[in-house]
């Protein structure tokens, strides 16, 4: 930057290379120019000067991995050696000595100069010539590296060397060398006898007889031998003993095979018995040819006698199989019979036993018997179902005749003629009848002809009965309607009469019929007038419907008015089925009220929809009224819900819903705002009752503060209640605000259990200072009497336990302090060597309880007496002097402690100090 100063153009930037190289030299290593160059100019000679020049790693990295001259790839070389020793940057030295294009002389380079431990580990772990790494082991400065390289020297000569040359220089590689040299040794030895294992095991595969001795002694020649590090060696013994256990496996499965086949030999042997038949003399032909064949491939020669002897067992079963073709041949003949229909066995049974007995097996005599056996089952049977069908006719026929008896006591002659009938039918089939049988037959037969003759003379008479009240129907006027009832009935009458005899005179029937014409015509003229008048009236309601179907149309204006149609709809249906129009048959009724239906079914469509819509909308307003219950408690719900009730008004008003629809909806709608309504009301309930219940428990909180003031438990048992009650009051009166009546009282009752808590304090307290003093003034006496001569001590130190004993303990800490003044002067009582000492410190005590007892006095600004002003003034000085050099007043733990310290001090004090102490524990209780 400084060249762009003077010149246009810096030397780096010239077009010549020489200046070009020129400025190279007069830029810093760290400059960011070199890059550029070192990448991108055409003259080696500059990149090359670039990169001697280059100090930036990443910069000369990607050269080496771009650049192909050689001359700058030397220079790049030695330039990224010292950059990879020198770089802070441990992780992109380490990938950059990782790349597989870097020269291991670079490497090496860099191992011998950086200064950084791991990164000479791992550029001498990348180096990959073994020459290379002998020499960083002979020449590397530093140890671990010369170390780390030797322990990857790999070829004999070279750590041949490093054992020679290495022995004045380190003496660890030219040992490790040694050690080395001294394994690879060791491992050409075992791997010359590795070798030599393998091929004897190899051929020994291939060897003929037993191999297992040999084999064994192979094997622990190699389990002596470490090739844990050869794969290859290891993989070819594996694959060498896998042979050899194949043929182990091979020869012992032979031997199984060939266990299995005599085992199998001697077992069928065992099970061999003569054929009954041919099938089972070529079933065991089979087997035994399977036998022969196994035991050839096999190989086995011992049980060749066996299958010979099994050879000629078979032969001579199968002439005994030859005899006994004719039985075979003849039961066959018998079992084709039992196999057909055929029920007749013919001379089968005489032909059998002329067969001689030996050929005449068990066997085949219990074939033969079961298949005659079946012949004459099925024979049995044949004459079974002949008589079971005999039965069941004879069966159906008392069951006729039992019917007919029946029917002819019931008077029900067809029913009996029919079973008569069928009786003829079934007599031929059902056999020789019982002599009663046929008895009861013969008298069913004749009773039932007397019956029928009786029965033709009772229709005569039925219908002339007919006839009678058919022509006094015809005199008599009646109800045409009932009139016609009454014709139809006879009419029905007279058809049953002829299902029952159908051979009628002709005069009868004439007679009958020309009655019931007369009876009828009165009736068939009142019916003619009144289908004249049901055609009217079709007439009248057809033009009622065209009526109605033209103004229809009319009433759908833009707005509709659905009051006036409602009103319309309700008027015409009423008019179509109250009104004056007339009656119509039921046919004719159905289809013009569908027509009708038809004709206002737009209006009623219209209106319906309509309705469908207010309906709609009555549903929307309850569902705003509904959605309004969840937030009852708003400030607005009660206005909302007002202005939902108006709305329901207005859609009430313009379109009236049925009543049903109606009264449903209007009872949804008010169950909803009355929802919204007693939510509220509810809430109000539920707020006063928390607000009474809470007011009640903070009054009842109050009543056990007041209570608490007066009571007389322990002070820790009175504090402990007095926090948990506060706790309550806090987590019960919450941040609303409070009755100032409730506070109050809650305030008082607080105040009152604290001063007496306060109270209790200052009594305690009180009781302590007087304890302390009543100690003291016993320490005192003694102390005195100790000085005094003639006194008796142990009288002395007995009235002074026993004294001691009867006051109250005083706090642990000046329990002590007063113990240990009291024991001192117990001692002295005791011990006359320990006498002087104590009236050397009585004496140095009673002095530094003045002193104490003026600073006290001083500190809390009560008076002295005018003897001791010099001292106090002095005293004054000093303390302030002290407060200006930093020092701090007394505070009244200090005060306490002090005093405390005056009476535990011994010393005898006269009674104008004891009554300078009680001012000085007085203004100490009003500090307090």
């Amino acid at each position: 930057m400084i060249t762009r100063l003077f010149t246009r153009t810096a030397l780096h930037e010239h077009a010549e290379p020489s200046q070009r190289i020129a400025g190279i030299a007069q830029l810093a290593p760290e400059a960011s120019e070199l890059a550029p160059l070192l990448a991108g100019d055409p003259v080696a000679d500059v990149r090359a000067a670039a990169a001697a020049r280059c100090s930036d790693l990443a910069a000369l990295a990607a050269a080496w991995t771009a650049e192909q001259d050689p001359v700058v790839r030397t220079a790049i070389a030695g330039s990224l050696a010292a950059v990879l020793a020198a770089t802070t940057d441990a992780d992109a030295a380490a990938a950059l000595l990782a790349r597989a294009d870097l020269p291991d002389a670079l490497r090496a380079d860099v191992a011998r100069k950086t200064a950084d431990p791991e990164r000479r580990r791992i550029a001498v772990a990348a180096v990959g010539d073994d020459d290379l790494l002998t020499e960083i082991a002979l020449t590397a400065d530093h140890a671990e590296t010369r170390m780390a390289a030797a322990e990857r020297v790999s070829r004999p000569e070279n750590l041949k060397r490093l054992a020679g040359v290495a022995k004045s220089k380190d003496r660890g590689v030219a040992r490790l060398a040694r050690h080395r040299i001294d394994a690879l040794e060791d491992r050409r030895s075992q791997t010359s006898e590795a070798d030599a294992i393998l091929e004897q095991l190899e051929a020994l595969a291939q060897r003929p007889g037993a191999i297992l001795t040999p084999m064994l002694e192979l094997n622990r020649r190699w389990q002596l031998l470490d090739m844990s590090s050869d794969p290859a060696r290891l993989a070819r013994c594996e694959a060498a003993r896998q042979v050899l256990q194949a043929r182990f496996e091979r020869e012992h499965e032979e031997q199984r095979a060939r266990a299995r086949l005599g085992d199998k030999l001697r077992d069928w042997m065992a099970r061999l018995a003569p054929p009954v038949a041919s099938d089972e003399l070529a079933a065991l032909r089979e087997q035994f040819a399977a036998l022969r064949a196994e035991a050839e491939a096999c190989g086995d020669a011992w049980s060749a006698p066996l299958l010979e002897q099994a050879a000629d067992r078979l032969r001579g079963w199968e002439l005994d199989v030859q005899a006994h073709a004719g039985a075979e041949a003849l039961l066959l003949e018998a079992e084709h019979l039992a196999a057909g229909t055929a029920i007749d066995a013919g001379d089968l049974s005489e032909r059998w036993q002329a067969l001689g007995p030996v050929v005449r097996t068990p066997a085949l005599t219990q074939r033969f018997d079961a298949a005659l056996a079946a012949v004459e089952q099925r024979r049995l049977v044949l004459i079974d179902a002949e008589q079971h069908e005999a039965n069941a006719a004879r069966q159906q026929l008392h069951r006729l005749l039992h019917d007919g008896e029946q029917a002819l006591l019931a008077g029900q002659l067809h029913a009996a003629r029919t079973a008569a009938d069928a009786i003829r039918v079934l007599k031929a089939a059902a056999g020789t009848l019982p002599k009663p049988t046929i008895q009861r037959l013969s008298r069913l037969v004749q009773q039932l002809g007397d019956l029928e003759r009786w029965e033709s003379f009772g229709q005569q008479q039925a219908r002339v009965q007919l006839c009678e009240r058919a022509e006094t129907a015809a005199r008599d006027v009646h109800d045409p309607a009932q009139v016609a009832r009454e014709i139809k009935k006879l009419r029905d009458e007279w058809k049953v009469l002829d299902q029952q005899h159908a051979n009628v005179p002709k005069a009868l029937w004439e007679r009958f019929d020309g009655a019931c014409e007369r009876a009828y015509a009165p009736a068939a003229r009142h019916f003619a007038e009144m289908a004249a008048q049901r055609k009217a009236a079709r007439a009248q309601r057809d033009g009622f419907i065209a009526a109605a179907a033209a103004h229809a149309p009319t009433l759908l204006t833009d707005p509709p008015n659905w009051r006036a149609i409602e009103h319309w709809l309700r008027d015409t249906d009423k008019a179509w089925r109250e009104g004056d129009l007339g009656s119509v048959d039921p046919g004719a009724w159905k289809a013009l009220d569908a027509k009708l239906r038809a004709a206002v079914a737009p209006l009623r469509d219209a209106l319906a929809a309509a309705r469908a819509e207010a309906k709609a909308g009555r549903q929307a307003l309850i569902a705003e009224a509904v959605a309004l219950a969840p937030r009852a408690m708003e400030r607005d719900a009660p206005s909302q819900v007002k202005a939902i009730q108006l709305r329901w008004q207005e859609h009430a008003k313009t379109l009236p819903l049925a009543q049903r629809d109606e009264r449903t909806l209007w009872e949804e709608f008010r169950a909803a705002c009355n929802a919204v309504f007693e939510a509220r009301e509810a809430k109000r309930r539920e707020d006063d009752g928390r607000r009474h219940e809470g007011r009640r428990a903070l009054e009842d909180l109050c009543l056990k503060l007041e209570q608490l003031a007066q009571s007389a438990d322990d002070e820790a048992a009175v504090r402990r209640a007095l926090r948990d009650l506060v706790q309550e009051w806090r987590k019960s009166a919450g941040s609303a605000p409070l009755p100032h009546a409730i506070e109050s009282r809650f305030r008082n009752a607080r105040t009152a259990v604290e001063g007496a808590l306060a109270k209790r304090a200052q009594e305690r307290e009180a009781s302590v200072w007087q304890t302390l003093v009543a100690k003291g003034r016993l320490c005192e006496e003694a102390e005195s009497r100790l000085r005094a001569e003639g006194v008796d001590d142990a009288a002395a130190a007995a009235a002074l336990g026993e004294r001691w004993a009867a006051l109250p303990p005083l706090p642990g800490a000046w329990e002590k302090r007063m113990q240990a003044r009291r024991d001192a002067a117990l001692r002295a009582f005791a011990d006359g060597d320990a006498r002087d000492a104590a009236r050397q410190r009585i004496d140095a005590g009673t002095q530094a309880r003045r002193d104490d007892l003026l600073l006290l006095e001083t500190a809390l600004a009560l008076e002295s007496p005018p003897e001791l002003q010099a001292q106090r003034l002095a005293l004054q000085v000093r303390q302030l002097k002290e407060r200006f050099s930093g020092g701090a007043t007394m505070a009244p733990e200090t005060l306490n402690d002090r005093v405390l310290a005056w009476f535990a001090t011994p010393g005898v004090t006269d009674e104008g100090d004891w009554k300078r102490c009680t001012e000085v524990l007085a203004a100490l209780a009003k500090r307090r």
